[in-house]
């Protein structure tokens, strides 16, 4: 009787585990769609420290503008979102092909 309590899952387990598999997390990646996903995860975080670089420029040449300052802040936020929002899109389409 022990081993039937060991063996049955809770509901909570068995959601997860359905949930997994309608995402896709329930297959395993390929060495290949592995290196991809790594390599878009690195581009992307490249890109977020070059927007870095380019809004430390931005904001000094805003000088004691709080205005300016303040759209140059949003603006970066707008960019980075976007940039991290391609690559899980990218990531996406690689785990599923």
């Amino acid at each position: 009787m022990a081993d039937d309590k060991s063996s049955l899952k809770s509901s909570f387990d068995l959601a997860m585990e359905r949930l997994a598999q309608r995402e896709g997390r329930g297959k395993s990646l390929s060495d290949q769609q592995k290196k991809a996903i790594a390599d878009a995860e690195q581009k992307a975080k490249a890109k977020v420290a070059e927007l870095e670089i380019m809004m430390q420029s931005r904001l000094a040449g805003a000088g004691d503008d709080a205005e300016k300052a303040e759209e140059i802040k949003r603006n970066h936020q707008h960019e980075i979102a976007k940039v991290r929002e391609k690559a899980e899109e990218a990531k996406e389409r690689i785990r599923n092909s």
